[in-house]
């Protein structure tokens, strides 16, 4: 989300050595670029997107048959 500083890139950083995705918001619907900017210069985003798409994408992505079986394949076994 918005916000300055550069720490959230060294996070993104972490997420993507870990497997995860990043998303950030975009330059026009950010307050303050700074924070998505630095993410987005260290190479580490997946994806760039305004606010208002943002929760909708995770939305989906967590719907996903790929998220849906890893999920299963995480869940406790009885």
């Amino acid at each position: 989300m918005t916000g300055m500083g550069s720490d959230g890139a060294l996070g993104a950083k972490v997420i993507r050595q870990a497997g995860g995705e990043v998303l950030i918001q975009d330059q026009a619907s950010s307050v303050v670029w700074g924070m998505p900017g630095a993410v987005a210069a260290a190479g580490v985003v997946d994806q760039i997107l305004p606010l208002s798409a943002i929760a909708a994408e995770i939305a989906r992505r967590v719907a996903s048959p790929r998220a849906l079986a890893a999920r299963a394949s995480c869940s406790p076994r009885p």
